[in-house]
C-alpha cells in the first residue's frame, strides 16, 4: 500500500488529498477527482458565467442538476437547524458590499432595506419535481460559498470510498474530511493555526486535531478582518440585519461527521457570535467547536468544547 498525494487549485483555493492505495490506478483516481471539481464548478461557481447558480442569479429559468439540488436541501437543513443564521439567499448582500471582490464599501440603510426584501431562505423553494428553483422575489440571489467546499470534500470522499480506498484525508480550501487510520494505525492530524496579528504574520500551529471518520472546517479568520473603533470584525453578513456582524468572534472551527454540515455550521457560528454559538452547542452535543475571539481589551481568547479538547494535541 502506497502513500499517494494529489495537489492543485480549484474553486479559487487549493486542494490537498492524501490516500493509501495502489499507485497503478492513481491516474484514474486523479481524473475522477478532476471531473468532480469540474461538475461542481459548472453548478455552483459564482465566477463561472455559465454555471447553474450564475444563470439563476441572472434571472434565467434553468433546469437544476443533482449537485445544485443536493446543496439546496443541505443548505435548508442547516438553515432550519440554526434558525436562519445560515442562509444561501445572502448573495445580493455579499455582492453589494463587495466582499467577494475585496473592495468593501458601506451601504446606506435604504440600500440594505431594499436588499433585505430579497433575503430569506424560506422565500425560495424547488418545483414539485425538484427540477427548477422557485423564487418569491425574482431579484433574490444565491451564494453557496459557505457550503460548496465542504460538499466537495464529501463528494470526493464518497468517490474514494467507491474505489475501495479507506484511508485518506481530503482538504479543499480548509474543508477537511479524514477517513480511517493510516497504515501504521495513526490518526490523521490537522493543524489549528495560532492567532496572528495580520495576513503577513508567519503561520504557526499551536495545536493538532486528531481526526478519523469525521470533518473539521474553519470559517472566518483573524487574518481577514476590518477595524472599526479599535475592534476587529470578520467579513460575515448577518442576513437578519443585512449588515456585517459586530460581535467579536473571529474564527470558528467545527467538527462534524460530514464536511457540508461542518462548513455550514462554522459560517452560522460566525453570524451567531460566541455566546449564541455556545448555547447552540449545549443542545447539539453531536457537534464540537473551537472559537478564536477578542475580549474587551482587543486581546485574543479561545474556547473549545470538551469533545474538541479531547482531540487536541499540542503541536511540537
Amino acid at each position: 500500500m502506497q502513500r499517494i498525494t494529489i495537489d492543485g487549485l480549484t474553486q479559487g483555493t487549493y486542494f490537498h488529498i492524501v490516500y493509501y492505495g495502489n499507485s497503478d490506478n492513481s491516474d484514474k483516481i486523479k481524473k475522477g477527482i478532476d471531473s468532480i471539481f469540474s461538475a461542481i464548478d459548472n453548478s455552483l461557481s459564482l465566477w463561472n458565467e455559465n454555471s447553474v447558480i450564475t444563470r439563476l442569479n441572472n434571472g434565467e429559468d434553468v433546469k437544476l442538476d443533482k449537485i445544485f439540488i443536493d446543496n439546496f436541501y443541505y443548505s435548508r437543513e442547516i438553515s432550519d437547524l440554526t434558525d436562519g443564521a445560515f442562509d444561501i439567499t445572502v448573495g445580493g448582500l455579499v455582492e453589494a458590499y463587495g466582499f467577494a471582490n475585496k473592495e468593501r464599501r458601506r451601504l446606506s440603510q435604504t440600500e440594505i432595506n431594499d436588499l433585505l426584501r430579497c433575503v430569506g431562505y424560506k422565500k425560495i423553494s424547488l418545483s414539485e419535481d425538484s427540477t427548477h428553483l422557485v423564487k418569491e422575489i425574482s431579484q433574490t440571489k444565491l451564494d453557496f460559498n459557505a457550503i460548496a467546499q465542504g460538499y466537495t470534500s464529501d463528494l470526493i470522499s464518497d468517490y474514494l470510498l467507491s474505489q475501495q480506498i479507506t484511508s485518506f484525508i481530503v482538504d479543499v480550501g480548509g474543508e477537511v474530511f479524514a477517513k480511517g487510520l493510516k497504515p501504521d494505525k495513526e490518526t490523521w492530524k490537522v493543524g489549528l493555526e495560532e492567532p496572528a496579528e495580520d495576513s503577513l504574520s508567519e503561520v504557526k500551529y499551536d495545536y493538532l486535531v486528531e481526526l478519523s471518520d469525521e470533518s473539521i472546517v474553519t470559517s472566518g479568520s483573524y487574518r481577514k478582518y476590518y477595524v472599526e473603533n479599535g475592534m476587529k470584525y470578520s467579513h460575515t453578513i448577518d442576513t437578519k440585519t443585512g449588515k456585517p456582524v459586530t460581535h467579536n468572534l473571529l474564527s470558528a472551527s467545527v467538527i462534524a461527521k460530514k464536511s457540508y454540515i461542518a462548513d455550514g455550521l462554522a459560517t452560522a457560528f460566525m453570524v451567531m457570535g460566541v455566546e449564541k454559538a455556545k448555547i447552540f452547542l449545549e443542545t447539539h452535543k453531536e457537534f464540537d467547536a473551537y472559537f478564536i475571539f477578542t475580549n474587551i481589551k482587543g486581546e485574543y481568547e479561545t474556547y473549545a468544547t470538551s469533545g474538541f479538547k479531547q482531540k487536541m494535541r499540542k503541536a511540537k
